[in-house]
């Protein structure tokens, strides 16, 4: 566990925010991304063991706080 990397969900709908933030932190952390709520959900239900998560609010289709509730239904 102590050089397993922190697993980190990033979702926004701005694909530039994501490869931004990826390129940036990749070598520090294990990133996975996605482009709206409904493709954050298949990538979590793919890796549950994820540590910490971060969403855009505004997002169409769903907002980041709807997002967050949907996963928390699903995820405990």
């Amino acid at each position: 566990m102590e050089n397993e990397k922190i697993k980190i969900l990033y979702v926004d709908d701005e694909v530039g925010n994501l490869v931004g933030f990826k390129s940036t932190f990749r070598q520090l952390y294990d990133i996975k991304t996605a482009v709206s709520g409904k493709e954050g959900m298949d990538v979590l239900d793919a890796n549950p063991e994820t540590h910490i998560i971060i969403t855009d609010q505004r997002m169409p289709e769903m907002t980041g706080v709807e997002f967050l509730s949907a996963i928390k239904e699903r995820h405990t």
